[in-house]
C-alpha cells in the first residue's frame, strides 16, 4: 500500500499537526466525529495489539466514556468496518496461527538440531498441538451452541 499523503490540520492553539492514517479515508455520513476518532484509535490498538484489539483495554487505558466508546464500536461494526471476535475465537485463530509459524521453525531448523534439541523440540511441539485440540474443541463447542440457538 503506498504511502498516503498527511492530512494536515491546523489549530489556533498549536500547530500545524500531521496526522497520518494509513487506511482508506472514511466519508461515510452515518459515522460521527467521535465514530470516526474511535475508529482511528481502533485501528492503532490493532497495528500495537496485533491481530485482535481489546476494547476493555482500549477504554481503560485511555480513558475513553465507555458507553460512548461501545456505542461507536458497535456502529462501525455494523456498518463493516471492523469484526468483532471473542475470546474463544480469538484463541482458537491464535494458536492456529502460532502452531503453523512453530510447526514452519521445526521444519527449517530439525536438520540442525542435536538430539536433546530435538527432544525438547518435540515436548514443544506436544504443548501448542494441545493448545489447539484444546482451541479447536472450545471454537467446535461454541458453534453448536450458536447453531442450537441456546
Amino acid at each position: 500500500m503506498p504511502t498516503p499523503e498527511p492530512v494536515r490540520l491546523r489549530s489556533e492553539s498549536a500547530g500545524p499537526y500531521a496526522v497520518v492514517v494509513p487506511h482508506d479515508p472514511i466519508t461515510d455520513r452515518r459515522l460521527s466525529a467521535t465514530d470516526l476518532g474511535v475508529y482511528l484509535r481502533c485501528r492503532w490498538l490493532l497495528d500495537v495489539c496485533a491481530p485482535y484489539g481489546d476494547v476493555d483495554w482500549l477504554i481503560s487505558e485511555l480513558g475513553m466514556p465507555e458507553a460512548e466508546t461501545r456505542g461507536s464500536v458497535r456502529r462501525l461494526v455494523e456498518l463493516g468496518y471492523f469484526e468483532t471476535v471473542g475470546a474463544i475465537e480469538a484463541e482458537f485463530r491464535s494458536a492456529h496461527d502460532v502452531g503453523d509459524g512453530v510447526r514452519a521453525a521445526i521444519e527449517a531448523t530439525v536438520d540442525d538440531l542435536t538430539p536433546t534439541e530435538r527432544a525438547s523440540v518435540a515436548r514443544f511441539a506436544d504443548l501448542v498441538d494441545r493448545r489447539q485440540a484444546q482451541a479447536d474443541a472450545a471454537f467446535t463447542a461454541e458453534q453448536r451452541r450458536d447453531l442450537s440457538g441456546s
